[in-house]
């Protein structure tokens, strides 16, 4: 395996790192994520009102959920192999308006199939901004803080989905689902032009040129560690969704109002947010991505045993659902922050990075379903553990080795 280019050097050598962090770029390239990120977030607050409209089965609405990542899942690697040869920016711009263009198809759905083939077009571009935003943050970040500003980067799904939670039901209640999807795709436009108003050109990479071995996608499946951290963010991915993308539905389920169940997953999501900071100022401070990751599978797969428990009453399985979201938010920053000491050369982050990427939509667009079949073959959500802790154990063990790859 050819020998691994340390962090620190990798960053010595990017082209595009500046004297001093511009945080507006950050901020916008955030901004850019955390909106990309509401569009999974519209789906989980609306989906009773989106089943009842268009008669959509559990099933169907797991697919609805996933869909989304579809594209990232065969995509992500090459389009991160990409996005350093065309432009940071100009891809960032190009994949939200994408998304917007996505999110309008949407609003005018008239069937099932139709509302399917426009997440799968939102899906497109939420990976353009999945692959290009973290690749701005980190030319745009000073050395010192690369490792604060990338796992930072962590809370834009989080985030995103919160602010759905939050405002989706106020918006449904005045101007329908439909409407929800409109707002969306208004603010994706506006945020395209503000990556072209704030975002400039010299920051953004376009002026990369040359093949450079180290970028092809072909070769980032054979690096081990960037596999490793891929498969941890994965397998975090399959169970993230699955669990809070259901929530709502459960809880409504168990005879509590859509506002009601919009709420208390919201505050679950925050609690994601929470661990994700956390771990962002505890990765500045020297902690290795491998423990948090470790830490995060082991407390996911603890977690989701008590959610479901069928013994367990409504306050212990919500705390559980809490605890779950917050100690499962270190793994994001960790792996967003260990992607450029895993990169062999500088020039092959953006490859990582769309790896990483690959592998997570790939677990989203599995974790939901799998959950939803096994719902409805065993009548209830009892046996979901069953699924989620098995992944948990696969997410633990890439965990541990990244950490013992951190220690050599």
């Amino acid at each position: 395996m050819p020998e691994q280019v340390s962090e620190s050097s990798a960053v010595r050598q990017q082209p595009a790192a500046l004297d001093s962090s511009a945080w507006g770029v950050v901020v916008i390239a955030l901004l850019a994520g955390v909106l990309a990120a509401s569009q999974v977030g519209k789906v989980i607050v609306a989906l009773p009102t989106v089943r009842d409209d268009l008669g959509m089965s559990l099933t169907a609405a797991g697919v609805l959920l996933s869909s989304y990542t579809f594209v990232g899942a065969l995509l992500g690697s090459a389009a991160g192999g990409f996005v350093d040869r065309w432009g940071r920016r100009r891809m960032l711009t190009l994949a939200l308006t994408v998304l917007a263009a996505g999110a309008l198809l949407g609003a005018v759905s008239p069937s099932t199939p139709v509302l399917l083939f426009s997440r799968i077009l939102e899906g497109l571009g939420f990976m353009g901004v999945a692959v290009s935003a973290p690749a701005l943050i980190a030319s745009a970040a000073a050395a010192e803080h690369r490792r604060l500003a990338l796992g930072m980067w962590g809370i834009y799904m989080p985030l995103g989905q919160f602010v759905a939670i939050v405002a989706g039901p106020w918006v449904i209640g005045a101007i329908g689902w439909r409407g929800l999807w409109g707002v969306n795709a208004a603010a994706l436009v506006v945020c395209a032009v503000l990556v072209l108003a704030v975002v400039p050109k010299t920051s953004s990479g376009e002026s990369s040129s040359g093949a450079d071995p180290e970028s092809k996608p072909s070769r980032v499946w054979r690096n081990s560690t960037a596999m490793l951290i891929a498969l941890a963010f994965g397998t975090y991915s399959l169970q993230y969704l699955a669990v809070i993308g259901f929530l709502p539905t459960m809880y409504a389920a168990g005879g509590r109002s859509d506002g009601s169940a919009a709420v208390l997953t919201a505050l679950v999501v925050l609690g994601n947010i929470v661990g994700n900071i956390g771990a962002g100022v505890l990765l500045h401070r020297g902690v290795r991505p491998g423990s948090l990751i470790a830490v995060a599978a082991a407390s996911m797969g603890a977690a989701s045993v008590v959610i479901y428990a069928g013994w367990a009453p409504f306050g212990l399985s919500y705390a559980a659902a809490v605890a779950f979201a917050l100690l499962g938010g270190l793994l994001p920053a960790a792996v967003f922050a260990a992607v450029p000491g895993a990169a062999r050369s500088p020039r092959e982050i953006g490859p990582v990075n769309g790896l990483v990427v690959q592998v997570s939509n790939a677990g989203s667009i599995i974790g939901p379903p799998l959950v939803a079949a096994v719902a409805t073959h065993t009548g209830g959500w009892s046996l979901s553990p069953l699924v989620l802790s098995s992944v948990a154990a696969v997410c633990l063990i890439a965990g541990l080795a990244v950490r013992a790859r951190d220690s050599r």
